[in-house]
């Protein structure tokens, strides 16, 4: 049985918004980790609804994921294997690799955060 989650609220909806139209989590936590150049860092992303066991958290708890980090999509016409070398593991290869790659839900939710806040005073 699916049960339909409350829309969001006005300022859940701007958080939706202003990070799917920032950058990639997944992608600046390589750049932290001074394994992706900053040029190839995504903008224009999903909305990864971050969960707890099989269940949404709520809208508050998400991030930017770009096509491929989140929904292993293939950009710029490159393989699947080129993408995985450029870009590393994607959230469909599992929650496990990604998280040991990323951080934790918890912890691209603080980065989500601060991103929002940096470019709200940029």
């Amino acid at each position: 049985m699916w049960s339909k989650a409350p829309p969001p609220t006005a300022a859940e909806a701007a958080r939706i918004e202003a990070s799917k139209v920032g950058p990639c989590m997944a992608c600046l936590s390589l750049v932290a980790q001074e394994l992706l150049a900053p040029p190839l860092v995504v903008y224009g992303c999903d909305y990864n609804h971050a969960k707890s066991g099989n269940m949404r958290r709520g809208h508050a708890f998400g991030y930017a994921l770009c096509v491929w980090h989140h929904r292993r999509h293939p950009m710029h016409r490159k393989t699947l294997g080129e993408m995985r070398e450029i870009y590393g593991p994607s959230l469909m290869d599992g929650s496990r690799i990604f998280r040991e790659t990323y951080g934790s839900d918890d912890e691209l939710i603080e980065q989500q955060t601060a991103v929002i806040h940096l470019r709200q005073f940029a």
